[in-house]
């Protein structure tokens, strides 16, 4: 390794002429520069925080069960398993298996692209790893403040994403954390997918609540979520759906569990 030999002597003369008092303040400038985060850096680090973002990550796979109402039918109820970093997902229920292997979504046996399994696949399993996707690469943050929603009132950002940023970068998102907990309360968002423009999608916003938090491993889960209409004003006035999610289980290492087919 080069040392920069005139910029060691510098930096040696400048900590030798200085007092304890005076070392410590440097060295604690330098640490506060570092950490001190922007309004909406700050929002999403502290949700990540108080979700065990690093403990999550650190398990290669969450499984759970998922019991889900919308427009009063049942859409779900089966077991999930997903990668921690949303890589591979696979839903099981009564019916069928689907499985997204990062790059296409399939129906097994058949391994043939579905598009309808990938809107699916991409969803739910997005809307329970929430906390640990707002600073994924790609998206971006508006801090907007305190804002209400329903009779209650929230820090929010605004979340966006670069062009050609995941499967729908032109949804964006409204992210509430809760003041007193900094735990991910609500987002509103809408859905471009299936041929919807945003113009079109814009039009009917929704708002998932996230409620009934419980702890796994250290790791808080909501076990509850409730989709309502939204709007600008945050109001929240139609219920749309429920869903339950139990039996959350963490698996340190995936194996062979995204096999689309048996190993020969």
């Amino acid at each position: 390794m080069k040392i920069n030999i005139v910029g060691a002597s510098l930096l040696f003369t400048c900590i030798a002429c200085s007092t304890p008092a005076e070392k410590i303040k440097s060295v604690e400038s330098q640490v506060e520069a570092q950490l001190e985060l922007t309004d909406p850096e700050q929002l999403v680090a502290d949700i990540e925080y108080v979700h065990q973002k690093n403990t999550f990550k650190s398990f290669e796979v969450v499984e759970f069960d998922l019991n889900l109402v919308f427009g009063w039918k049942k859409r779900f109820e089966g077991r999930i398993y997903m990668m921690t970093d949303g890589s591979s997902v696979k839903m099981e229920d009564s019916s069928s298996t689907k499985l997204w292997d990062g790059n296409k979504a399939m129906v097994l046996p058949d391994t043939l692209d579905n598009e309808s399994a990938r809107f699916t696949l991409l969803t739910w399993s997005y809307f329970f790893a929430a906390p640990y996707k707002l600073s994924d690469p790609g998206t971006k943050h508006e801090f907007l403040g305190q804002l209400p929603l329903a009779e209650s009132e929230f820090s929010a950002n605004r979340m966006t994403f670069g062009n050609g940023v995941g499967d729908t970068p032109d949804d964006w998102y409204v992210v509430y954390k809760d003041n007193n907990s900094d735990l991910l309360a609500a987002m509103a968002y809408i859905v471009t997918g299936g041929g919807n423009s945003v113009e079109e999608a814009e039009k009917d916003p929704h708002a998932i609540k996230y409620e009934a938090y419980t702890e796994i491993g250290g790791i808080p889960f909501a076990t509850h979520w409730n989709f309502w209409t939204w709007t600008k004003e945050g109001k929240m006035n139609k219920l749309l759906g429920s869903a339950f999610v139990s039996n959350i289980r963490l698996i340190k290492k995936a194996g062979d569990l995204f096999r689309p087919t048996p190993s020969l």
